[in-house]
């Protein structure tokens, strides 16, 4: 959990967080953001560092309440408060250097990330003017901050209540002409940044815009956050979030940041109507809060499984409420002033408490309401005979006859969902030395578990705010549940493995620094390939065009398919189709057809001889509905003027001579169809992710950016580090990953006996070692 240590309120909008979080502000650089998430099931924010306090171990934000979460974060976190999950710092900093003349443009928001860069930029010895622009003379703040280290700030109000009146553009045109610049940074809205970038084209200044675009993890893993600069792909949270402005596409830009606009707009009508019931039910404490004739008469039916299949087996029959079922049963609860139903639960349940909970969508505080009474509801929920008990006395069937609230089927629904306490073991240091491994995929699992035998001290590192890396966010829960990673993650807190999530190797710590101050004496990274591909065809950056890897996670990990109970969304529309034909496009296909999509269908350049899903795999999508086109290759992506995705136009290949796998190439054929679709899912394939590259000197790199890691040792070209799974193989599978992790456990307990005399060690040395047991951390028939 993290801690806002300060909070100030500018306006009716505009307010300040300052974060305590010493490694993010050990490491943040002007320009940097950070990605936040404020509760289990809120999305993942990215948010630019206005400031940072190393001394202090502070990271400080200007946020504007405009959406959903920012709205909660205004009304509902105080000074004092914490919250979830704060990872960074992320993206590249600001590239500061003495050029001469440079001018700092915010508008809005952007004004308080333009700080950092006006000081580093001053201290770097250049001539500074800042442009300010803000609706109104309230909104204006830090205005003398600006002023210590701007030699000329300008600020700019719409309505002239202060300043100089009008759009920070026409001040900077005004500057362009009479005291030309030799660079412009310019922070704000997409369309004052589109439009500052327009100014400075004639007079060939070059000007660095600032892209926090749409986004899932902030760490280069899910390609959302993708635009086109120069005729390039590249991904803002990777690449960016400083970009040379005239090299953006500005109008592809800002027709993408549209494209969850509808869905937003229902959480937000959402999240109005769960903050009012907050207001009266648990500020105001009234209960009374609606009309009888208001209530749906009838209980919200109880999803079961056909008669004929549940005959046959011996699975649960009542499946239990979704969440929607579950808000929507709750709303019919009129929170009686003198409930009876209390007295009619042998365990005396605050039923109509509990039920206040579920009403503002606060799950984990509706359990510790039950809690206080029974600490069986999911038992209780499920066998209690309540429909002669709390149930019987019900207001709504005493008052108008109506159906009774179904309270055990809530009950169930909270002990199911809610997250019980925590009681995992604290870690004890081992004996054998300090060993950081990054990324808790597979891999990274493996590796820990034979360790943690062995007598060491494992941290693992996490990007995400989860453990299990794909196990978790790339394997849906129909093919891995859920409950068996947990498990198994709960199985190495058990035997001492600490854990470490939101931090991003490479940038909140580097490999050197974990080698170095942090005391680690070996580090395993196993941090998966990470960077989607793309086929580079027209029509691609349309706005419901996915990678595997963001469509999966925006389901497996945020929840996207219970939006906007969760804040994530997805659009998918009535007909998806998926490109490829590996196990990753199988899960896509499968996961679409479970949130409803009606037409799911892959395309595959190949025949279904040549696809590199499993048989299994391939059966399974065919007999859940299904539709293949084998050898057909994507031509075009058809989108509308708002960059919707409205079709795809096909080619149908035939098979030539075999490539160098073996596998018969597709030859085009120059016959195209037309397929109508709403989303795509490109599903080929992974390459490396840069951070870590990029950030470890003398690390070692093969012509495709991977680490380059021997074979039988995991050993790289850096002493004590250790490398295995997708980020050196490239994509392949979780037993793989497995294997690389086990190999390396056994080559670094090598390395620490010897006291990290020898590098790298040898195959002889490995050979030596009898193997440790066998790992139980992963189910065994987990593949990607």
């Amino acid at each position: 959990m993290y801690k806002i240590i300060r909070r100030e309120v500018f306006s009716d909008v505009n307010f300040l967080w300052e974060v305590e979080a010493p490694d993010i502000a050990d490491s943040a650089q002007p320009g940097q953001f950070v990605m936040l998430r404020l509760h289990e099931g809120g999305e993942r924010v990215p948010l630019t560092v206005a400031d940072f306090d190393r001394d202090r171990g502070t990271i400080t934000m200007v946020i504007q309440a405009l959406g959903k979460t920012t709205r909660e974060m205004r009304d509902f976190y105080h000074e004092g408060d914490t919250f979830e999950d704060f990872v960074g710092p992320l993206g590249l900093p600001q590239h500061v250097s003495k050029v001469g003349h440079v001018v700092l443009v915010g508008g809005g928001l952007g004004v308080a990330p333009i700080y950092p860069q006006l000081r580093a930029f001053k201290e770097a010895g250049n001539w500074t003017t800042t442009i300010m622009g803000f609706r109104t003379k309230d909104l204006i703040f830090w205005a003398d901050r600006f002023a210590h280290y701007s030699d000329s700030p300008i600020i700019c109000t719409d309505d002239g209540s202060y300043g100089r009146k009008g759009f920070v553009t026409e001040a900077l045109k005004d500057v362009l002409a009479s005291d030309r610049p030799d660079l412009v940074v310019a922070i704000g809205p997409l369309p004052m940044m589109y439009a500052c970038v327009e100014a400075t084209r004639p007079f060939g200044v070059k000007t660095l815009v600032s892209l926090n675009t749409i986004m899932v993890d902030g760490t280069g893993m899910c390609g959302s956050c993708r635009v086109t600069v120069d005729g390039h792909v590249r991904f803002a949270c990777v690449d960016g979030p400083d970009f040379d402005g005239h090299q953006v596409d500005f109008p592809e830009l800002l027709r993408r940041q549209k494209r969850f606009r509808t869905q937003e707009s229902a959480a937000s009508a959402d999240f109005d109507h769960v903050c009012n019931l907050e207001k009266v039910l648990i500020e105001q404490g009234k209960r009374s809060y609606k009309k009888l004739a208001t209530v749906e008469p009838h209980q919200v039916p109880m999803p079961e499984r056909d008669p004929h299949e549940r005959a046959t087996n011996f699975k649960e029959v009542n499946l239990g409420y979704s969440t929607a079922d579950a808000y929507r049963e709750a709303e019919r609860c009129i929170q009686c002033a003198r409930p009876t139903c209390v007295a009619g639960c042998p365990v005396g349940i605050d039923i109509p408490g509990f039920i206040r909970q579920l009403l503002v969508h606060d799950v984990d505080k509706a359990l510790e309401v039950i809690y206080g009474s029974s600490i069986f509801p999911s038992i209780c929920g499920r066998v209690c005979p309540q429909e002669r008990q709390c149930e019987s006395v019900c207001m709504l069937r005493k008052m108008r006859g109506l159906d009774p609230v179904a309270i055990g089927r809530l009950e169930r629904f909270v002990g199911d969902n809610a997250r019980p306490p925590e009681t995992a073991l604290p870690p004890e240091p081992g004996a054998l030395g300090k060993v950081a491994i990054v990324g808790s995929g597979p891999g990274g699992l493996s590796c820990a578990a034979d360790l943690a035998r062995a007598g060491a001290d494992v941290t693992v590192f996490e990007a995400l705010h989860v453990l299990g890396g794909v196990l978790r966010y790339g394997i849906p829960s129909f093919r891995l549940p859920r409950d068996i990673i947990a498990r198994e993650v709960q199985h190495l807190r058990a035997m001492g493995v600490a854990f470490e999530t939101n931090k991003v190797i490479g940038r909140t710590f580097t490999i050197e620094k974990l080698m170095g101050p942090m005391g680690f004496d070996a580090v395993f990274v196993a941090a998966g390939a990470g960077a989607p591909s793309f086929m580079g065809i027209p029509g691609e950056n349309g706005a419901q065009v996915y990678s595997a890897n963001e469509f999966l996670t925006r389901i497996n990990l945020m929840g996207g398919n219970v939006f906007p109970y969760s804040d994530t969304p997805v659009t998918v529309g009535k007909s998806v189709v998926v490109v490829g034909a590996g196990n990753t496009a199988m899960d896509c296909l499968r996961v679409a057809k479970r949130i409803g999509v009606p037409t799911v269908r892959c395309v595959y350049r190949r025949s279904e001889a040549e696809a590199p899903a499993r048989v299994e795999e391939l059966r399974h999508a065919k007999e859940e509905g299904i539709e293949f086109l084998f050898l057909h290759a994507p031509a075009e992506i058809h989108t509308d003027a708002d960059g919707n995705v409205t079709g795809m136009r096909i080619e149908r290949m035939e098979l030539g001579e075999p490539d160098e796998k073996g596998r018969r190439k597709p030859v085009p054929t120059g016959e195209f169809s037309e397929l109508d679709c709403d989303a795509v899912i490109v599903a080929l394939g992974t390459n490396t992710n840069p951070i870590i590259g990029q950030s470890t000197r003398g690390l070692d790199l093969n012509r495709w950016g991977y680490i380059v890691a021997d074979a039988v040792t995991q050993a790289t070209s850096v002493p004590g580090v250790f490398a295995g799974g997708d980020i050196v193989t490239g994509g392949s599978t979780v037993i793989m990953a497995m294997g690389a992790g086990r190999r390396a456990a056994k080559a670094i307990e090598i390395y620490l006996r010897s006291g990290k005399a020898r590098w790298p060690i040898t195959e002889a040395e490995l050979a030596a070692v009898q193997p440790p047991v066998a790992a139980t951390t992963v189910a065994p028939n987990a593949s990607t």
